[in-house]
């Protein structure tokens, strides 16, 4: 094992070790925030734009998931309520959430999951276009360098625009792979997919800091539960994704899942059935400063 290794593991031993706990030695769990646009109804696959006025996600409150955005004047406002987005978005199939370019930057890009009609039986990832500002999304195209005859779902496009990273279902199980380009402009122009070898199957749903170093992703915990992970890169690839026990609930019946973080990196958005929501999954953000070593 390299000193880096070593370190890192050691890092990870003081953080366990230093995390808050209660009475009976328990780990002292986060109080995340519940958003004001959760119903009943599932809601899911969170995305915040760069400006933090406009919430994306998944909804299933009219029978199959559809793409809302929700919006707010100011970063400390209220969520209003969320919509259908203008334009050829919103399919007759299942359609869901993914990631958007920065806001006020035309053209834009919106890429999402879909499975684009009802002779397809796999979802694809698809990017819709906004030419100006007021303008509605135009008809979306398959980022064909992506799909697959498997489902791809959850793309996270990188910082600079030019990573895009997804989750595919293979034989083993969800996947996250990686397509490259060279220019960061455009809606298509990636490589072929690459297999991240390091990230086990069923962990998935990436997310990543603007650095590129840290990655959130969903993975499986007893009983069948998905709770929300941490990973870090370096020179040697990704290490071993590790469990956020301060926020994980344990009386979350199908547990936490689907990250995604603030373009400042301030914030994690993900969805959860945990207790004290509105029913069925509920979006939920908490400051990443919580899930740090606190003292």
């Amino acid at each position: 094992m390299n000193q880096f290794a070593v370190l890192r593991h050691a890092v990870f031993a003081l953080v366990a070790l230093s995390l808050p706990r209660d009475a009976a030695g328990q780990t002292r769990l986060v109080k995340p925030i519940n958003l004001a646009v959760n119903t009943k109804a599932d809601e899911d696959d969170p995305f915040l734009s760069s400006s933090g006025l406009t919430l994306w996600y998944s909804c299933n409150a009219g029978g199959k998931f559809d793409i809302l955005m929700a919006q707010r004047r100011t970063t400390r406002s209220t969520w209003g309520k969320g919509e259908l987005p203008d334009g050829y978005v919103q399919t007759e199939v299942e359609d869901r959430c993914g990631c958007l370019t920065r806001d006020g930057v035309y053209p834009q890009y919106l890429y999402f999951a879909t499975r684009k009609d009802k002779d397809t039986t796999n979802f694809d990832l698809y990017v819709a276009v906004k030419q100006e500002q007021g303008k509605a999304f135009t008809e979306p195209t398959p980022v064909q360098a992506a799909n697959s005859e498997a489902d791809e779902m959850h793309p996270w496009l990188s910082a600079d625009g030019k990573q895009l990273y997804f989750s595919r279902k293979t034989k083993d199980g969800w996947r996250v792979f990686v397509c490259k380009r060279e220019k960061a402009t455009g809606a298509q122009g990636f490589d072929k997919p690459v297999l991240i070898e390091q990230l086990p199957p069923d962990f998935y749903h990436a997310a990543l800091t603007r650095d590129g170093n840290t990655m959130y992703l969903q993975g499986p915990l007893d009983g069948g539960r998905t709770g929300l992970f941490v990973a870090t890169k370096s020179a040697a690839g990704w290490s071993k994704p590790e469990a956020l026990t301060m926020l994980n609930h344990p009386e979350a019946p199908k547990g936490d899942r689907s990250p995604a973080l603030s373009a400042d990196g301030n914030f994690l958005y993900f969805a959860s059935d945990r207790p004290g929501g509105k029913g069925g999954l509920d979006i939920w953000a908490v400051q990443t400063a919580e899930l740090r070593l606190r003292r």
